[in-house]
């Protein structure tokens, strides 16, 4: 079992019979684990075209009985498949339209961007396509499918198939119904694994034993449900949450697939409580085996939430900020340059992530040292320490810092130092006789530099200060 080998032929009397793949073998092994099988119950005969009505806007209700009418006149079916169903029963707002079509799902939905003279745009290959409206709605269409683990973590070929097929494939019963869109069955709720009860119990239930073995990137996937819906993991799905952790599986996943369920997770509206279940069940250290989440981690993310909601509230000059970015600082902030270097590396980081998270490393608690000095700071300090950094290397320290005077001061820089601009241009100092060169930089910022510690507060004094540096150069 050590050897990387998807799957083993099954050799009798010297003819192959069959074959087995890892999972059969694990099931065979660790039977005291796997020996509750999930058994296929009746389709649930509820009806949601009402809810549909009243939480869905008029223009999406109408949307979804034209593509069943549609499917009607072209002899297939099509169904409202994920989120949407399980958030229409949770009466939540979803605008998520994944349409599984039992049938030419491409051919289905070419004709409905046809009648919407909307966008198309297709993939042939894994019978999927995609109609974006003029008003920007998506709407994912997918011909009914089936996936096959070759091996262990391992990406699946697909297979078209029924819709049965195609919910099977799904990581828990709560997202695995769906409903049809049909004209002569509109509304009604397509159910198989009990998904509507889960939803009932308030449980994130596994699709079959075998699933975190085929796709180990589903745990983080059960985290992020369990705490976004406010559900728990029941214990069977638990066991085998744990017994996939004890197998290390999440080393046969590729790492940016890891780090794109980390970030999902991230971006949560409360991560904090996904980080710390991640950690009871010891996900952190397939990030790094250093991350440990102790009473001040705990504080930190609290800390972030507060300082994020005061960012977003305010109405200062902002530049963009990924709050996201900012959590993940928060979790290797005990961890060194040089490890917080490797992750970024080993999980494929983009180019922009990686400055700002290693920038972060280098500058926060020298901010903190900086900016907590007890001795006044002019203005033009504290905008030379943060202007160069990213908002999130910024809002990041001004959660750390304990110290009100750091925070105070960073407060300061985001209302009043920030955006600061000058009247005085290049073309003023061009005029002054100066040819232009990197003086020009050097003697513009440091007009700004007056501005923002009110040594100049008009053009007319911009212009003589700028004056001033100028005659200084040409000496």
């Amino acid at each position: 079992m050590d050897a990387d080998v998807g799957v083993l032929p099954v050799i009798k009397g010297g003819r192959i019979m069959g074959i087995v793949n890892r999972t059969d073998i694990l099931k065979n092994v660790y039977s005291g684990l796997f020996m509750r099988p999930h058994g296929i119950e009746k389709r649930v005969t509820l009806n949601l075209s009402k809810k549909m009505e009243a939480l869905l806007p008029k223009e999406i209700s109408l949307l979804l009985r034209r593509i069943g009418s549609l499917a009607n006149s072209k002899g297939c079916t099509a169904f409202i498949v994920g989120g949407l169903v399980r958030d229409l029963l949770l009466g939540a707002n979803n605008l998520d339209l994944d349409i599984v079509v039992e049938g030419d799902a491409i051919k289905l939905g070419e004709e409905m961007a046809k009648e919407l003279d909307a966008g198309f745009v297709t993939h042939r290959r894994f019978g999927t396509c995609s109609v974006i409206t003029k008003k920007k709605l998506k709407i994912d269409f997918a011909t009914a499918r089936k996936e096959v683990y070759e091996r262990p973590a391992a990406l699946p070929t697909v297979e078209f198939s029924s819709l049965k097929d195609d919910l099977i494939r799904r990581d828990f019963t709560i997202n695995a119904m769906a409903v049809s869109l049909n004209k002569e069955s509109f509304g009604q709720l397509i159910d198989f694994f009990g998904g509507e009860r889960d939803l009932r119990r308030g449980v994130i239930k596994v699709m079959h034993d075998g699933s975190f073995i085929d796709d180990p990137t589903r745990i983080f996937r059960a985290v992020r449900f369990e705490q976004r819906i406010g559900f728990s993991i029941d214990a069977h799905t638990e066991d085998l949450i744990k017994f996939a952790i004890k197998k290390e599986m999440f080393k046969r996943v590729e790492p940016q697939r890891i780090r794109d369920e980390v970030i999902l997770i991230l971006k949560e509206e409360d991560p904090y409580r996904a980080v710390k279940r991640m950690h009871e069940l010891d996900e952190l250290r397939f990030l790094h085996p250093k991350i440990r989440l102790d009473k001040n981690a705990t504080e930190l993310y609290r800390s972030i939430g507060t300082i994020s909601a005061w960012h977003e509230g305010s109405s200062f000059k902002k530049r963009a900020a990924e709050e996201w970015l900012i959590y993940l600082m928060a979790l290797f902030d005990r961890l060194s340059y040089n490890d917080c270097s490797s992750i970024c590396n080993k999980f494929v980081f983009r180019r922009s992530e990686t400055i700002r998270l290693l920038s972060c490393k280098e500058e926060a608690d020298k901010l903190i040292r900086a900016l907590g000095a007890k001795a006044p700071l002019p203005p033009s300090r504290i905008f030379k320490l943060l202007e160069p950094l990213s908002f999130e290397v910024i809002l990041f320290t001004m959660a750390k810092a304990r110290s009100g005077r750091v925070r105070a001061r960073i407060e300061d820089f985001f209302c009043k130092y920030n955006g600061t601009r000058i009247a005085v241009k290049g073309e003023d100092i061009n005029r002054m006789g100066l040819k232009p060169g990197p003086h020009y930089k050097a003697i513009l910022n440091k007009v700004l530099l007056a501005r923002i510690d009110g040594k100049v507060r008009t053009r007319k004094e911009e212009l003589a200060y700028a004056a001033r540096l100028v005659k200084k150069v040409k000496e």
